[in-house]
């Protein structure tokens, strides 16, 4: 962020008398309303930070400490005075609020200084009442209850700004630039980082043998156990290379690790298994093939978005170590809002979600043609239009790979009856229309 861009942008807010509401649309960016319909991103991100128009998807609600007291204090709140320090890129945003008994005055300074990047509230003493981030290092403690220590003016070297005539295209411009670059860095990573899961299951696809192949070496295996243990009374325990005459009177040579009774007994073992392996082998294979089709719909869908928030919804940050969900296999989940949207990944999927979803839960479906079941958990709640946009999203982009306007239906899943498997009918169905 340019400290001549943030001396203009101040300027330009001064004109403003008041913050209708303010709250946190992702970790380091906070949505500011003024004047009850002009809303502007402040994005604190260490790297690009900016301030932008944006319709920013909210993935989830923020009720840190730091969101609580935002609201309490600046949420509508009169403005005072907005500023930018004085050879520093901090933006000041003093404001007050009457509260039953008395004026509440805050100061909110936003940061844009790079690696310390921060938001920071005070009081009208400049006491740190939350931030964003808590530090403490030679120079100044970010801790609540400190008084906060202001950055020491610095000589600022810049190349020179524009003059920021028209500050509605400079905002929507601003974000254009910013999220065309930001989109295009994550697409990449996370693709990456599909493509060496892909990668995997290929590979494990490659390797994995076939039933024949498995009854093959089975067959082999007990036969060889067979004639050691036919043999055993020419044998001595310590025999580890042995030659022995088959049923068909030809040499078998057989090179032991053990004694050729307990190596006999292995034999038997591993047929067994081999055997019960090659009965299952076609499901292994089977789920292989249902993760690759889906980790390739979900490169699709990554490739296909053109939203950063969507991107971080249909792959977020791995947040610690969960317990692992014994329906992965069937089903992947998504979180928007506080909704839980579940999306089958295969035929087996969309039967477990028909069955278990519930009376009140929202079901999707694209219109009069095969697709992936889609279940948003309602809890009872009204659905709202940008969380029904989402789910009929992830409905086409799961379902077909082409291009094309394709048309979703969905209803409460009370309204859907299983004919057989996943086949239903349904009735009182809503449709949304999707361009891919």
């Amino acid at each position: 962020m340019k400290y001549k861009i943030l001396t203009q942008i101040s300027e330009f807010l001064s004109k403003f008398h008041k913050i209708s509401s303010i709250k946190r649309v992702g970790d380091l960016m906070i949505a500011i309303k003024f004047d009850g319909s002009y809303e502007l991103i402040f994005d604190l991100n260490k790297s690009h930070s900016s301030i932008y128009k944006s319709e920013q998807i909210q993935i989830k609600e923020y009720k840190a400490p730091f969101d609580i007291l935002l609201k309490k204090r600046l949420n509508s709140a009169k403005i005072l005075s907005i500023q930018t320090l004085p050879n520093n890129r901090i933006l000041a945003i003093k404001t007050a609020f009457s509260g039953s008994y008395k004026q509440v005055i805050s100061t909110l300074y936003l940061e844009f200084t790079g690696r310390f990047t921060n938001a920071i509230i005070c009081d009208e003493n400049g006491v740190i009442l939350e931030a964003l981030s808590h530090f403490e290092n030679a120079k100044r403690s970010i801790k609540v209850g400190k008084i906060l220590t202001l950055l020491d003016e610095v000589q600022i070297k810049e190349k020179p700004s524009e003059i920021i005539e028209d500050f509605d295209r400079y905002f929507i411009d601003e974000f254009s630039k910013i999220t065309l670059n930001n989109l295009n860095l994550l697409k990449a990573n996370k693709i990456a980082n599909l493509d060496k899961k892909i990668e995997i299951l290929n590979r494990n696809l490659s390797i994995l043998e076939t039933s024949q192949e498995l009854e093959n070496r089975a067959k082999e295996l007990n036969e060889m156990g067979n004639l050691i243990i036919s043999n055993l009374h020419n044998l001595s325990n310590y025999e580890r290379d042995l030659r022995l005459i088959d049923y068909a009177g030809n040499e078998v040579k057989i090179k032991i690790d053990t004694q050729p009774k307990i190596a006999a007994n292995e034999m038997f073992k591993t047929s067994k298994k081999l055997r019960q392996k090659a009965s299952n082998i076609e499901i292994q294979k089977e789920n292989l093939l249902t993760k690759l089709e889906f980790l390739n719909s979900l490169k699709n869908a990554i490739s296909s978005s053109s939203d950063i928030s969507e991107i971080e919804i249909l792959s977020p940050k791995k947040q610690g170590q969960k317990s692992q969900n014994k329906f992965s296999d069937l089903v992947e989940n998504f979180y928007i809002n506080g909704y839980k949207i579940s999306l089958g990944k295969s035929q087996k999927g969309n039967e477990f979600l028909l069955k278990n979803a519930k009376k009140d839960d929202f079901w999707f479906h694209l219109k009069d043609r095969p697709s992936t079941h889609v279940i948003i958990k309602s809890n009872k709640q009204n659905l709202s239009d940008e969380v029904a946009l989402f789910a009929a999203k992830l409905c086409v982009k799961f379902s077909t790979k082409s291009a094309g306007v394709y048309e979703v239906d969905y209803t409460k899943r009370q309204n859907v009856k299983i004919q057989n498997g996943a086949f239903v009918n349904y009735i009182n169905y809503k449709t949304i229309s999707i361009k891919i």
